[in-house]
């Protein structure tokens, strides 16, 4: 009796166990929205040290639709120079939470969780570590409507204090 019990129990568990967690509806749709290519206009902050016109990103499903990567790189003249930042973007089941890693050309590493306010806003706060030991912390606030991505960038010294940047207005150039 006791080894039926026992097993019983065990098969229970691992009907559980196996049973396959979703990854929230809003947290899907952001990347479902993300993937493409998006190409902004820098002239605003374009100078000798940022030769660049535009930028564009480049975001692509990862295996099996539970993540999703992308590229940030410049572009002068119509032409891609090359990329600065590399991207994964998960939904952390072990956290209950989506997460963003990036990585520099330098060896830069940002990671941080993202989350959806009440205005349909995504909210991303990064901290990143440079190679040699530097921490800082950047936050990133996202609105994507009727096809137009507006990112607003910001150095976050203290969790309230959120100095801005720089923003972007993004648009879609590829079909999905």
């Amino acid at each position: 009796m006791k080894i039926y019990i026992t097993a019983l129990v065990f098969l229970c568990i691992s009907k559980i166990s196996l049973a396959q967690q979703e990854i929230p509806d809003w947290f899907a749709k952001n990347m479902e929205e993300s993937i493409g290519t998006w190409i902004t206009d820098n002239s605003a902050y374009k100078n000798e040290n940022e030769p660049f016109d535009q930028y564009g990103m480049d975001w692509q499903w990862g295996i099996g639709k539970k993540s999703i990567t992308g590229t940030l790189y410049g572009i002068i003249n119509g032409k891609k120079q090359g990329t600065f930042w590399e991207f994964r973007q998960y939904w952390d089941f072990g956290k209950n939470q989506g997460i963003l890693v990036q990585y520099g050309g330098d060896g830069t590493i940002g990671i941080g969780p993202m989350i959806m306010n009440e205005d349909n806003q995504s909210e991303l706060v990064q901290e990143f570590v440079s190679p040699n030991g530097k921490k800082n912390v950047h936050g990133h606030r996202s609105i994507l409507k009727d096809g137009q991505l507006t990112t607003t960038s910001f150095d976050i010294s203290e969790p309230k204090s959120w100095k801005k940047r720089r923003s972007y207005i993004w648009y879609s150039k590829s079909t999905k």
